[in-house]
């Protein structure tokens, strides 16, 4: 007997650690923290006291150089020009700050790919999670389980932006800083 399984529910999901972007970081960093003391959060999927600034940092002058040359130039483009997109743009970015006990309920984001590039991330302060999209294979013995991903400094991560996902629980006392985004027409 020959045998041969395929699972046709792949998505491909794009990893970065952003080594060259370490020092600008720390001025990301700084910015957030800034606005995060200055600001009210947004509320968008952010529970337990989760901050999220507005979504316009893109035109931040201090994000300038890394939305034109890191995430249009260097990423989105090379990931969209596989599936034969060549007109994009930086739709929205925004800021992540989760402290102790907050995190971000399931849900989706607008455009072709979405990301998020942590900029601080301490121990036990929560993973993302990619949600199967096989949404009626939730009770079935027979599926793919949902697809944690620890979050680390510097990384960026990728994944279409129809791909449902949360944020588990920070449970360190120190707060998970990151930046996420929206790449489409």
């Amino acid at each position: 007997m020959n045998e041969h399984a395929t699972n046709i529910f792949n998505v491909p999901i794009w990893g970065y650690v952003l080594t060259n972007e370490k020092y600008q970081a720390e001025d990301y960093l700084d910015r957030v923290l800034e606005l995060y003391a200055q600001e009210p959060s947004v509320s968008k999927s952010n529970s337990g006291g989760a901050w999220q600034s507005r979504d316009d940092l893109h035109e931040d002058p201090i994000f300038r150089e890394f939305v034109k040359n890191i995430l249009l130039k260097s990423i989105a483009s090379n990931i969209l020009k596989d599936y034969g997109i060549t007109e994009f743009k930086l739709q929205s970015m925004w800021a992540n700050v989760n402290g102790k006990h907050s995190f971000n309920h399931h849900h989706t984001h607008e455009g072709y790919l979405s990301g998020v590039f942590y900029l601080r991330v301490p121990q036990n302060s929560g993973r993302l999670v990619f949600t199967n999209p096989a949404i009626r294979s939730e009770r079935h013995p027979i599926r793919d389980k949902n697809y944690p991903i620890q979050p680390q400094p510097l990384a960026c991560i990728v994944f279409p932006s129809w791909l449902e996902h949360y944020v588990e629980p920070n449970q360190s006392d120190d707060t998970r800083v990151s930046i996420s985004f929206n790449i489409g027409v």
